[in-house]
């Protein structure tokens, strides 16, 4: 039989709220703020610094010969860019905060 019967799809769970997900996380603060901005910046720090590695650890391979599949190479690059531009614009966004509160008057 070349013609599969149609069936009916399985529903996509649904996704759920970032609420929730902070709850779930141990390091979570009980007064209900954030994360620390520090914290955060360092973990896009750091999370460059491992798609970066990944990256340029593809690009070796690739040069040598010893990879099989080419768009592993694709997706680890843009990981890699997104986790840089992430870094770059949490910059930005500290260094507007940093002006902001420089231009306020006491």
């Amino acid at each position: 039989m070349f013609i599969t019967p149609i069936t009916q799809m399985t529903p996509i769970t649904p996704i759920s709220p970032l609420g929730s997900a902070r709850q779930a996380q141990p390091n979570a603060q009980a007064s209900g703020t954030d994360m620390p901005f520090r914290q955060i910046f360092d973990t896009a720090v750091q999370n460059l610094r491992e798609t970066e590695m990944i990256s340029q650890n593809n690009s070796t391979l690739l040069a040598l010969g010893d990879i099989d599949d080419l768009h592993t190479i694709g997706i680890d690059a843009t990981k890699a860019f997104l986790a840089e531009r992430l870094v770059v614009e949490l910059r930005n966004r500290a260094m507007e905060a940093y002006s902001e509160i420089m231009r306020i008057n006491l």
